[in-house]
């Protein structure tokens, strides 16, 4: 009997009366619980996996850096070529007698003496041609009178000069901190005038005073046109007392790379320097900037330097605290002012180093080049010692320095050079230029006279070149 909430399905299948039922058909929803544990942490095993993960890590750090530092040079060469400066050479001056000139064949002999005559005769000729135009200088130089104004030409005339050499000058100084002994700071700082020589194409050199050193390693230099740049030390003398500095021509503003140049040189061979005039730029009195002109007053001085040919000529110019540089009239430099003093000379008066004697000197300090040294004081032959025998040619040893190669060889003093290294050797300043063409540390030899009994000693020295001054 079927009631009202009864559905009947005739599709639905009739149970079968025979099977029996799962728990799982008995139910409309069915849950599956399961606890998972976690397992164990093995601490020994992680430490040991930590430890050569951080070796590894190390390992392939270290390969990474050094293959890093071998090939980073490499590939930058390639990509970024580092700039070299290049070396600087001073010109020879015209006015300069080299050795090779001093000779000639038969043939260049004869050549110079048919020329002698050939010019002698012309000028027979034109003799009488010169008589008349010599008269006609000397009429017309008594015809002319000098006044006040063509002393003011001539003056506006040297301030030009002098204000063409602005373009070289540059004032260094120098700064260093120091504690009192009370506890307080107190600034130490010098100037110098220094000029610039030349230019590597990666840097301006500005030979200056080697002083300068000592008041500080803070160094900057003002240049023309008020820019002041950092300078670092190229290399210094301590026999001369110069040195030079160099400033990076890039920090340089276009303006001022066209305000400054390297100051000309000039020549001071020549038979007679006396009376030469001259103008003084820097600081000659003491203030910079100042002026002064005036004319050499002497002959050159030989100084005593090792291994060097270095000489002083005196101006007529007077100061006792003067720096700075000499030129020419034509704006060439003729020297550098010597702050010191030499026997028998007025103490008020400014000394130079002569530029012939001193190039070479500058054109070490200019490239960073140590020079080779042996350790020998050494002079030309004087009229003293001229006069006290017959003396062959070579260069007259005074004395060696302490602990020098020419010491320990056993160079003494009166011994005479007549060959360096199979070069030979007639004055001091033939030693001077043989050894400034040998490198530091080269074996070489002296062949030397010395004094006897009777006669002199033809000996033979052997010693190794060191490095030395510039």
């Amino acid at each position: 009997m079927n009631t009202e909430n009864e559905q009947t399905n005739p599709s639905a299948p009739a149970p079968d009366a025979g099977s029996a039922l799962s728990p799982l058909e008995t139910s409309d929803t069915a849950f599956i619980r399961e606890k998972i544990k976690a397992r164990p942490i093995n601490k020994r095993k992680l430490f040991r996996r930590t430890l050569v993960t951080g070796l590894l890590a190390i390992v392939f750090g270290g390969v990474a850096c050094l293959t890093f530092l071998l090939l980073e040079p490499f590939f930058s060469s390639r990509i970024t070529p580092e700039e070299t400066p290049e070396p600087v050479t001073f010109p020879t001056s015209d006015d300069e007698i080299q050795p090779e000139d001093l000779y000639a064949d038969d043939e260049e002999i004869a050549t110079a003496q048919e020329q002698i005559v050939a010019e002698t005769i012309q000028a027979n000729i034109e003799a009488s041609e010169q008589d008349r135009i010599d008269a006609a200088v000397s009429t017309a130089l008594a015809r002319l009178h000098l006044n006040k104004n063509n002393a003011s030409e001539l003056y506006r005339a040297l301030k030009h000069v002098a204000a063409d050499t602005e373009r070289s000058l540059v004032l260094v100084r120098s700064a260093t901190t120091q504690t009192s002994f009370v506890g307080g700071t107190i600034e130490l700082d010098g100037e110098v005038p220094g000029l610039i020589i030349a230019d590597n194409g990666l840097d301006l050199l500005i030979l200056t005073y080697a002083s300068i050193l000592d008041t500080g390693d803070d160094l900057t230099v003002t240049l023309n046109g008020g820019e002041v740049e950092q300078a670092t030390l190229k290399m210094a003398d301590p026999g001369s007392g110069l040195c030079v500095l160099r400033v990076s021509r890039r920090s340089l503003t276009r303006e001022t790379q066209e305000l400054v140049a390297p100051a000309p040189m000039g020549s001071t061979i020549t038979d007679n320097l006396i009376g030469t005039p001259v103008i003084a730029v820097g600081s000659p009195i003491g203030i910079y900037p100042s002026v002064c002109y005036g004319m050499i007053a002497s002959g050159k001085i030989p100084m005593e330097c090792a291994d060097r040919a270095l000489k002083l000529f005196a101006t007529d110019i007077i100061s006792d605290t003067g720096m700075g540089f000499l030129f020419n009239y034509d704006g060439r430099l003729l020297g550098m002012i010597y702050p010191g003093t030499t026997e028998g000379l007025d103490k008020n008066r400014i000394l130079a180093w002569s530029i012939s004697e001193s190039v070479n000197l500058i054109e070490h300090l200019s490239n960073g080049s140590p020079g080779s040294s042996l350790g020998v004081y050494g002079t030309d032959f004087t009229a003293a010692l001229a006069d006290a025998g017959d003396l062959p040619d070579g260069a007259y040893v005074l004395r060696t320095e302490m602990n020098s190669p020419a010491m320990s060889a056993g160079l003494q003093s009166g011994d005479i050079i007549v060959s360096f290294s199979d070069q030979p050797v007639t004055s001091w300043n033939d030693y001077v230029k043989t050894l400034e063409a040998i490198p530091p540390g080269e074996t070489v030899t002296l062949e030397i006279l010395r004094q006897g009994p009777e006669d002199y000693l033809s000996m033979q020295l052997t010693m190794s070149t060191r490095e030395g001054n510039p």
